[in-house]
């Protein structure tokens, strides 16, 4: 009777371990969806401060253009 005990203890131990992994990998992979949603709109939130930069710089220029012309 001990050895049939004991020989259901390993594949009990072994279908929790699996369990576990199996437990982890889940969120792993939410917590990697999190992390991919969060660098998306990070990556929205730089590519439109470009965007306004740029428009900036743009009319920084213009405005510079005018004020030689001014001078002249």
């Amino acid at each position: 009777m001990p050895d049939i005990i004991s020989f259901l203890a390993v594949p009990a131990a072994a279908g929790a371990a699996w369990g576990g992994v199996k437990v982890g990998l889940n969120g792993a992979r939410q917590s990697i969806a999190q992390i991919e949603r969060i660098v998306n709109r990070l990556d929205e939130k730089v590519d439109s401060h470009g965007e306004r930069l740029a428009s900036v710089e743009a009319e920084t220029a213009n405005l510079k253009e005018r004020i030689a012309d001014v001078r002249k």
